[in-house]
């Protein structure tokens, strides 16, 4: 059993006082556990406060309690270590708790840093920053570039629908895309090193957190309408249906993605807003010990 964690907290939207983080934390205390906790200021902080954690040495787990975004940054910070990530989902979409197949409750987030296994997930890069779980060009960056950060905390899902439709009812981008050298034309592009997408949805069945490659998944949208119907087909989980069928979606197995544009189109990684294109993906090599609940994903490559 672990005793001793270092927990950082994202104190953006009050995650570090949700209930969840506050109950797991007694929880683990009430185990026996020894906790030291930092708030770090900014991503960065985060991501500087894992490496040190790493680097003093003596604790069982490095704990990231937050969304997605804090998870990547403390999960950069301890890439190519020794040290193990354990995490409190404690964000709007969590998709790496889902990944992970890990119940968003006290109890089953306590039990999992407490006596959870440890996989070993490979960590890709994106213009040579690491990601986890996705990252993407076009569409989903054009929505993350409108949202109000400060009424999603209020809020959560529900602040997405204005952007979202602000981004459907613009022109859709024209994308150039090399999949491990071969060219593509797109309108979006997600690069997953994950299956699930923005909560709960499959986004790319043929690969997992737990697996080694990534996922190309080239949305070839000509019309707004084709669009919808896109975001319609991924939201009732048809996506993979859709592009067997071969029609406006195609999803790639891949080691190498480029993507690149006329003029310059946001990206997101992790579900925060990124840069803009080019964007250059790779699978990369560093890995991570990551504390998984003894209860492994149930998808088809899962091991």
């Amino acid at each position: 059993m672990r005793r001793r964690f270092f927990v950082i907290a994202n104190p953006g939207a009050g995650v570090a006082g949700t209930p969840l983080v506050e109950e797991v934390l007694r929880l683990l205390q009430a185990a026996g556990a020894t906790l030291t906790s930092t708030r770090p200021a900014d991503s960065a902080a985060a991501r500087q406060a894992a490496r040190e954690a790493m680097a003093v040495g003596g604790y069982d787990a490095v704990v990231a309690a937050g969304g997605d975004g804090t998870i990547r940054q403390v999960a950069a910070g301890l890439q190519g270590g020794d040290t193990a990530l354990g995490i409190v989902p404690a964000g709007t979409g969590n998709v790496l708790a889902h990944e992970i197949g890990l119940a968003p409750t006290p109890g089953e987030v306590a039990r999992m840093l407490l006596e959870g296994p440890v996989a070993k997930v490979a960590c890709a890069r994106a213009n040579g920053e690491p990601f986890l779980l996705m990252v993407g060009a076009g569409f989903d960056a054009r929505v993350l570039s409108t949202l109000d950060q400060r009424l999603k905390s209020r809020v959560g899902k529900l602040a997405y629908a204005g952007p979202l439709l602000g981004a459907l009812i613009r022109p859709i981008d024209a994308l150039s895309v090399a999949v491990d050298g071969r060219p593509h034309a797109a309108s979006w592009v997600v690069v997953a090193n994950a299956r699930h997408y923005g909560g709960r949805f499959v986004l790319a069945p043929r690969t997992g957190i737990l697996e080694r490659g990534l996922e190309a998944i080239l949305f070839k949208a000509r019309s707004r309408a084709a669009l919808a119907g896109q975001l319609l087909s991924l939201a009732a989980g048809r996506l993979g249906p859709r592009a067997a069928r071969g029609e406006d979606v195609e999803i790639l197995p891949c080691s190498h993605v480029s993507v690149s544009a006329h003029y310059p189109v946001p990206t997101q990684i992790d579900g925060d807003l990124f840069a803009t294109t080019p964007l250059e993906v790779d699978a990369g090599t560093a890995e991570l010990r990551l504390i998984v609940p003894a209860r492994r994903p149930t998808g088809p490559r899962a091991r």
